[in-house]
């Protein structure tokens, strides 16, 4: 661990000890038994009194802690007592989460888009992790998350946020995953949606007026376009998906779909629902019935599909007659 970022973590043990309320005055010996018990190595005391003088007269730290020695009590504490080396005083439970939400953040480390902020990120990572005085190999072995990949597109979304603030019109060269063929869209830019570590453009067509949806791994460039914005008068970011499934939208009413799930599957669903919009309309040791209220897109019928014989659509028909095709067409396979 580097020297520089041992000493902070003494820091914070020192701040924590001074603010106990249920063991007031710290003693040397309590802060040296603490450090060794965090760091896993032998402190001296003249380590601790450089670490003390340190936090009450380093500028460069600028902590200027209030930190007295009491003869009477036999140990120290801060002669202001709502003093502390951290900014807001932190509970275990806050310096938990901020210790997770901190972790979060590191994965997107390596991801194109985050470049400009590693540094921030960084700043973070190391404050919370020496409050929580757990080191990196440590949060490690404790907790690990699912990387997140790099990209193609993410270069785009830095310029495209720009855009969306600025209530630019822009043109894009887009080239979709089944066609050879690039186009130049006008698109009145609204609103930027990650699902499943991809990043997609929604946007009203300017040669249309209809709402589309853009993969930015699939634009080729972005400049801005001589057209006045405009919005959509029936376009909200905050409602636009609700009933939609994944990144896929539809055209007209959503519909009520109800499903039923196995004894296999029904624990899955009812701890991950499969929409915000579900609930459940019975439910016995063998079986779960559940509706949804969604678009029938593309992406749900997949998604259905995954299940395999877990579960049965028992509405609407049109949607069971889907599946059962979808199904029949994958047995020819084999």
């Amino acid at each position: 661990m580097p020297a520089n970022k041992e000493a902070f973590i003494r820091y914070r043990i020192i701040d924590k000890l001074l603010r106990n309320k249920r063991k007031t005055y710290p003693s040397m010996d309590d802060f040296i038994e603490e450090m060794e018990e965090k760091l896993g190595k032998t402190f001296s005391e003249s380590t601790v009194q450089k670490d003390i003088k340190a936090m009450k007269q380093d500028n460069l730290l600028g902590y200027m802690a209030p930190i007295k020695w009491s003869k009477r009590e036999g140990g120290y504490y801060y002669s202001d007592e709502n003093f502390t080396i951290t900014e807001i005083p932190l509970s275990e439970d806050d310096i938990d989460s901020l210790e997770f939400a901190a972790t979060v953040l590191q994965q997107f480390k390596g991801v194109k888009m985050f470049s400009d902020f590693e540094a921030t990120v960084d700043k973070i990572f190391n404050a919370i992790n020496v409050n929580s005085m757990l080191s990196e190999d440590e949060i490690e072995e404790t907790i690990q998350f699912e990387k997140v990949p790099y990209f193609k597109g993410s270069n785009h979304i830095g310029k495209l946020l720009e855009y969306i603030k600025a209530r630019n019109c822009i043109s894009i060269s887009y080239k979709k995953f089944d066609s050879e063929e690039t186009k130049t869209h006008k698109i009145h830019p609204y609103l930027l949606k990650e699902y499943r570590n991809r990043w997609y453009l929604i946007g009203m067509n300017n040669k249309n007026g209809y709402i589309n949806t853009f993969g930015l791994d699939r634009i080729a460039y972005i400049d801005i376009c001589n057209e006045q914005f405009k919005f959509h008068k029936d376009f909200s970011s905050k409602t636009y998906f609700d009933h939609a499934f994944g990144i896929t939208t539809f055209e007209g009413e959503a519909q009520e779909l109800k499903l039923a799930f196995n004894k296999r599957q029904k624990e899955y669903i009812k701890t991950q629902p499969l929409h915000e919009t579900q609930e459940i309309i019975s439910e016995t040791d063998d079986e779960l019935i559940i509706k949804i209220k969604v678009g029938l897109t593309i992406e749900l019928k997949m998604h259905l599909l995954s299940f395999g014989e877990n579960v049965k659509v028992l509405a609407p028909k049109e949607l069971q007659k889907q599946i059962k095709e979808k199904l029949q067409e994958t047995l020819k396979q084999y």
